[in-house]
């Protein structure tokens, strides 16, 4: 039986290792995988065979947004690698789950797991993988907004990089750097690291990375005021994302579109896009981007006077935004609804959002708040000085 189960994962191995890593596999071969490593962890001496496997069935389980089962089965994989004395293979695997805990939104637990994978990198006197691993943390610091060590970790970690020469690592840590100026509004700053990201994966051929970076790049067009570009590099950017079978990143792109039909007050092709994205997050439970999603549609719906789906919709922002512990996203969005209850002339609930939305942002450094204070002061006088009928 020890054989048999040994054999059948070593033909998924050489399959997955047959398979470029940005290629949709079909979902029977998925499933199949999954199973084959299942098995093999009840036979310790196939132990080698399971931890190569399952690295190599990872980036499969990533992009199909299997995140939360993935997640469940990397942590027992972890335990089990330490039980058996394998520090390297222990790091990996922590690194691996970092990624899919910063994917499900659960920063607290994939800082700790990056943070593990660092520690075990070093002791183990492996650059590549603590390059990697400070990559990663660089990325959930960013999440958080503390942009400082983001940016100092990045930085590291491109340095690395360098020395290793290892291109597809490189554009990874490239395109994250832009995304820490990125979020900072530092656009000049961010187009060099994006662009260079984008280069360096168009020469290795790497198409799933490709997409993040004409994805991100959209975006900032988009934030700069270049709607015609931003919409080319996000049609090629969702090309490239159906292309690998990443329909996370898909929906993501289209409640980026999304944003240019509400800026151009095209407010029902908005609502069509943002609900197409709305299903497709719903499915893949991705709390974070659905969130977006709702605030999205509160907006369309708000403009277009159809206050019962516009309440309901920013309910579940600010609900999605809570349990995410996101000060700005939340102050937005109680921004954003304090305007419903307005038009609505509902005088005291819109005052009751835009106390909380202040209490939030009203005492925060980071500079990325300042235009969000602004936007909530103007609205706080615009109340008070609105006539009570």
């Amino acid at each position: 039986m020890k054989r048999q189960i040994m054999a059948n994962a070593s033909y998924w191995l050489n399959y997955l290792q047959g398979v470029a890593d940005d290629r949709l596999i079909p979902e029977p071969d998925l499933r199949g995988a999954a199973r084959a490593l299942e098995t093999t962890i009840a036979v310790p001496e196939a132990w080698p065979l399971t931890k190569v496997l399952a690295l190599a069935l990872h980036p499969h389980m990533e992009r199909r947004g299997y995140w939360a089962d993935w997640d469940g089965f990397l942590q027992n994989l972890t335990v089990y690698a330490r039980q058996c004395a394998d520090p390297e293979a222990e790091a990996e695997l922590f690194n691996r789950q970092g990624t899919i805990q910063r994917q499900r939104g659960d920063y607290k637990a994939a800082l700790l797991s990056s943070r593990r994978a660092w520690w075990l990198f070093r002791q183990a006197g492996n650059p590549l993988g603590r390059a990697r691993a400070l990559c990663n943390l660089g990325d959930l610091y960013r999440l958080q907004e503390r942009f400082r060590r983001a940016e100092t970790l990045c930085q590291e970690a491109i340095a690395l990089f360098e020395t290793l020469s290892v291109i597809a690592d490189l554009a990874q840590a490239e395109n994250r750097l832009g995304l820490i100026y990125f979020d900072q509004g530092r656009w000049e700053e961010a187009l060099p690291h994006l662009t260079r990201a984008e280069t360096l994966w168009r020469q290795i051929s790497d198409r799933h990375g490709l997409a993040k970076s004409l994805h991100n790049l959209g975006e900032l067009h988009r934030r700069t005021g270049k709607l015609e570009e931003a919409l080319t590099y996000f049609q090629q950017a969702i090309h490239a994302y159906h292309w690998v079978g990443d329909e996370i990143h898909v929906a993501r792109i289209q409640l980026n579109i999304g944003n240019i039909y509400l800026k151009q007050s095209e407010f029902q092709q908005a609502e069509a896009i943002y609900t197409q994205a709305e299903t497709i997050l719903r499915r893949e439970c991705d709390r974070i981007t659905l969130a977006r999603a709702h605030h999205n549609l509160g907006m369309v719906y708000t403009r277009l006077g159809e206050w019962r789906e516009a309440e309901a919709c920013f309910e579940r922002a600010i609900e999605g935004w809570r349990s995410q512990e996101d000060a700005w996203n939340l102050a937005n969005a109680l921004g954003e609804f304090a305007c419903l209850h307005l038009a609505c002339d509902r005088r005291s609930e819109a005052q009751a959002c835009l106390d909380q939305a202040w209490q939030l942002v009203s005492e925060r450094p980071e500079g990325h708040y300042e235009l969000l204070r602004r936007e909530l002061a103007e609205r706080r006088l615009k109340l008070a000085q609105e006539p009570v009928e």
